[in-house]
């Protein structure tokens, strides 16, 4: 038996363009770089292309109590988007889908949006701690695409006609 599904959501618009915004969201190894929880990506298989979909990477959490979860990519659209799934890790877990979204907003401006989906076990000892662990794991989204805006804003020169 399964809870019902456990949807996080969070965005953030960037004063950057999508490639660059792309570029970053999809090199899963320098993570760490901006998602400061993770401790290290390592990539376990190539995809098609190379961080595609068939790729598997293992992630590894900074928290001691976190375990490290291994995923596979499967959708990849560049420069838009791309999609993955725990393999392994979780516990407790029965589905999850996890999506990053570029979006062009036009004049050198992107919404970055992440999105996951998780439906975990009912009857399973962690139960209890799900509603704590889903708000704490939003929390780490938005710090996420946070830090991923005041780089790229940081690296990517204003235009004058931005203001």
């Amino acid at each position: 038996m399964a809870t019902s599904p456990q949807l996080v959501r969070v965005s953030t618009e960037i004063d950057a363009p999508p490639a660059a915004v792309w570029a970053r969201v999809s090199d899963h190894e320098n993570t760490p770089s901006w998602v400061d929880i993770v401790k290290k990506v390592t990539l376990l298989r190539e995809g098609k292309p190379r961080n595609g979909v068939g790729a598997i990477r293992r992630v590894e959490f900074r928290p001691l109590l976190w375990s490290a979860i291994s995923e596979e990519i499967v959708h990849f659209e560049p420069p838009h988007e791309f999609r993955y799934v725990i393999l392994k890790g979780m516990p407790g877990l029965v589905s999850h889908l996890g999506k990053l979204i570029v979006d062009d907003l036009g004049a050198g401006r992107t919404q970055l949006r992440w999105e996951i989906d998780f439906v975990f076990q009912s009857l399973h000892p962690f139960r209890l701690l799900w509603p704590s662990f889903i708000k704490r794991f939003a929390g780490v989204l938005n710090e996420g695409v946070g830090t991923l805006k005041r780089q790229l804003e940081t690296e990517t020169p204003r235009r004058a006609d931005r203001g």
